[in-house]
């Protein structure tokens, strides 16, 4: 369309649709935690950068209940798993903001498997931990910036406590969506408040599988834990909407089978930068790495990842005059510049 051209009816009927969608999702509060999004079909999965360090993983609270969960003074524990209180250090990632939703898995997966519909912006749910897999891996597929997990137990806890200490990160009421409020049935993401992190949901509304396999936890501190190498149960965090107060805590411990499903529990995801050109080459000792000219020698590709893009050189890089081996139509050696680029090559 020209400079100054009333736009057509057509082009109204393709821009309302779009305004509807991105209105029907919540706008992020504001939060120091760098954002950042994983490319779908058609739509982003908003990811927040969870910044690394150390907290306490577990509880020392006493929970006294029946086989319900009932408060009961006589009864033995029922949170031993969740004990002892060890100290964990975890490294930087980017989690989630939300539960992945209803709509991001069938635009990916094509089918919507959960129980409830109240709008496309509700969590997915029955979709066991199997299910989630074959899900991360399509998203794999379709975009490159990153790969998408599942997070580890100990990196949900800490996403979730946010810097905090106490069971919840907030009043209750305030954050979740539980038992007391819940009416039954799941809610659209992002309509409590967010933790410190910026992070919502992450008590409340459906329980969130983790990667782990359930175990006893290690009395002695521990980096970057992956759970136990085998077992019969995953781990699923953070309460659901049914579920009583004692449940929607930083702490609690749950499991089940990895072929289970269930209406009341989901997921999100975690994203891992995949090594960026720039990263390829300035990881190679004292030189650029063999370039070619791909289809012409202003379209300079790396001899593994692919076109090199200048949003993939890291600040990081140290620059210096080295030699490139490309086609020489210059007569210098080095490739022709692109538009914005230096003539050097990232050495790392």
């Amino acid at each position: 369309m020209r400079i100054g051209q009333v736009p057509g009816r057509a082009a109204y009927f393709k821009l309302v649709p779009l305004l509807l969608s991105l209105l029907a999702f919540p706008i992020p509060a504001s939060s120091d935690n760098p954002q950042d999004f994983v490319e779908l079909v058609k739509s982003r999965l908003l990811i927040v950068r969870v910044p690394g360090g150390k907290f306490q993983m577990g509880t020392d609270k006493v929970i006294r209940a029946d086989d319900y969960w009932k408060p009961c003074s006589e009864c033995p524990a029922r949170n031993d798993v969740e004990r002892p209180v060890h100290r964990v250090t975890v490294s930087e990632f980017w989690i989630g903001q939300f539960p992945v939703t209803q709509q991001q898995w069938q635009e990916v997966m094509g089918t919507n498997p959960s129980y409830f519909h109240n709008g496309p912006n509700t969590p997915v749910e029955q979709v066991s931990w199997k299910d989630v897999q074959a899900f991360l891996a399509k998203v794999n597929t379709i975009q490159a910036r990153w790969t998408v997990r599942l997070p580890t137990e100990a990196e949900w806890e800490y996403a979730a406590r946010a810097g905090s200490t106490g069971e919840t990160y907030g009043p209750l009421d305030e954050i979740a969506w539980y038992g007391e409020n819940g009416s039954h049935t799941i809610h659209p993401v992002g309509q409590k408040l967010p933790n410190a992190f910026g992070l919502y949901d992450m008590l409340g509304n459906v329980w969130q599988w983790c990667q782990d396999w359930f175990g006893p936890y290690s009395p002695g501190s521990a980096t970057d834990p992956q759970g136990p190498p085998a077992g019969e149960l995953r781990i699923t965090r953070g309460g659901c909407f049914y579920c009583d107060a004692i449940h929607e805590r930083a702490a609690r411990r749950n499991r089940d089978l990895e072929g289970h499903s269930s209406q009341s529990i989901g997921f999100r995801v975690v994203a891992v930068p995949r090594k960026s050109t720039a990263a390829r080459v300035c990881g190679r000792s004292g030189t650029a790495g063999q370039f070619s000219s791909g289809r012409s020698a202003w379209s300079m590709t790396n001899f593994s990842t692919g076109p090199l893009l200048a949003s993939n050189f890291s600040p990081s890089c140290s620059w210096r005059a080295v030699k490139i081996e490309c086609p020489d139509i210059s007569g210098d050696g080095l490739a022709p510049p692109v538009a914005g680029w230096p003539r050097e090559s990232p050495v790392g």
